[in-house]
């Protein structure tokens, strides 16, 4: 296989967040892009999503909501919990953080995800603009 071809099969972008309106945009944005995308709202769906779909691409809100019957033992089910299951499968996928939280704060999440050896190569806050994902879509397919 050539290089060129590979240049042009999809990437494989999973997004992972608990806002179903956000992701659906981000899901339609990246299609329109050409990535074959996969999309997971709740945290328990994360590990065998993954697995099955292995993308080369994650984007990953930071403050996943909580569902109500969740006990205690889940409360962690935020970006740094999924940061844990990428390292404990050694992923190599490159993540993009989408956060509300103050740009200080997602500097410091994105330094624990390099520290952890992830491949975090970006982020954005919300609100986002459509043409911000679009953009950064197309610079990370190529």
């Amino acid at each position: 296989m050539t290089s060129k071809a590979v240049s042009h099969q999809f990437r494989k972008l999973l997004i992972v967040g608990d806002n179903k309106d956000t992701t659906d945009l981000i899901e339609e944005v990246a299609r329109v892009a050409g990535y074959d995308v996969a999309v997971v709202n709740d945290f328990r769906e994360l590990k065998e999503t993954y697995r099955n779909f292995l993308p080369d691409l994650i984007f990953l809100d930071l403050d996943l909501g909580l569902d109500s019957d969740m006990d205690m033992s889940e409360k962690g089910y935020d970006g740094l919990a999924v940061f844990n299951f990428l390292v404990e499968v050694e992923s190599r996928s490159m993540i993009v953080l989408i956060s509300g939280m103050d740009s200080e704060k997602i500097r410091l999440t994105k330094n624990i995800g390099k520290e952890m050896n992830l491949n975090v190569v970006g982020s954005f806050s919300k609100p986002f603009s459509i043409e911000r994902i679009d953009q950064l879509l197309l610079k990370l397919k190529r």
